[in-house]
């Protein structure tokens, strides 16, 4: 999703009632602005408007996360009912690292680089952390003492049906 909406080409209303194929032909390649008395269009493939949409509903989820990082990582308390709760889980360090992680794949989805799923798919990862770090029994599993428990033997001899 690169380049800019407003480098396009403009158009009066007329023009594109007149010229209707040219220009829509030419709103595959680029935005055309069309201008009707005071008021300004934009005439673009839905997908790149889609896109555009896309983009901006995670990064607001990307702002929205970065802000309750900052909120719990001075200090404040966050309410159970607010949608990023889950990170209050997390240590001052890994505030940090999620922070960071989340920045970074931002950028990325949105040079391009990788894709809004991927950035979903880390957000996802991180909540799972959450989850588990606030398990009793992933807690226990983490704090047990470490080695081998045996199986219980396993009779392999054929049996008589």
């Amino acid at each position: 999703m690169q380049g800019t909406v407003f480098t396009d080409k403009i158009v009066t209303a007329t023009d594109l009632s007149r010229h209707s194929r040219e220009v829509l032909d030419q709103a595959l390649e680029n935005c055309i602005t069309v201008v009707r008395n005071d008021q300004s269009f934009a005439l673009l493939r839905r997908d790149r408007a889609a896109g555009m949409m896309a983009a901006v509903a995670r990064l607001e989820v990307t702002t929205d996360l970065l802000t309750t990082i900052l909120r719990v990582a001075s200090g404040e308390r966050i309410e159970s009912a607010h949608p990023y709760e889950w990170v209050s889980a997390f240590s001052l360090g890994d505030l940090k690292a999620l922070g960071a992680e989340l920045s970074s794949a931002a950028l990325r989805a949105r040079s391009g680089e990788i894709t809004w799923e991927e950035f979903d798919a880390a957000v996802h990862e991180w909540q799972e952390s959450a989850w588990a770090a606030r398990s009793s029994a992933v807690r226990a599993a983490i704090e047990s003492e470490a080695g081998e428990v045996p199986l219980p033997a396993v009779n392999t001899s054929p049996t008589a049906e």
